[in-house]
């Protein structure tokens, strides 16, 4: 897999040489990031596409007790991600109103950090 580099603001940015580019499992979990930030409803030519995450924050609160339960959420969408064909060391917290979850995605390539956090209304 080959992807284009982001910027911080998620900006795609010009690649002046190859070497610039995404490959292997970096460009797998760049791909896992692109997924968790496209929400459900964001896309206009298929608004049923995308993370759904915002409902579960619409059903309720999230507290300690219920932060199980949304990384496994988190967990198996990443898992459907091509490239992707594991997620190990899943860490997550809650801390006030922001739930953070990291894990490492392993490709075949080798491995990659993914980082995601949400803060709920």
């Amino acid at each position: 897999m080959i992807l284009r580099p982001v910027d911080v603001s998620g900006d795609v940015l010009p690649v002046l040489s190859s070497s610039a580019l995404l490959f292997g499992p970096e460009a797998v979990a760049q791909l896992v990031q692109y997924r968790l930030s496209l929400l459900a409803g964001e896309w206009w030519e298929n608004p049923e596409r995308g993370f759904r995450i915002l409902e579960r924050f619409r059903d309720s609160w999230i507290v300690s007790s219920d932060a199980s339960s949304l990384s496994s959420m988190i967990t198996a969408y990443i898992r459907e991600t091509d490239g992707v064909q594991d997620v190990a060391d899943v860490r997550f917290t809650v801390s006030g109103r922001q739930f953070s979850y990291r894990c490492s995605v392993r490709t075949k390539e080798g491995s990659a950090e993914v980082a995601y956090q949400a803060e709920y209304p």
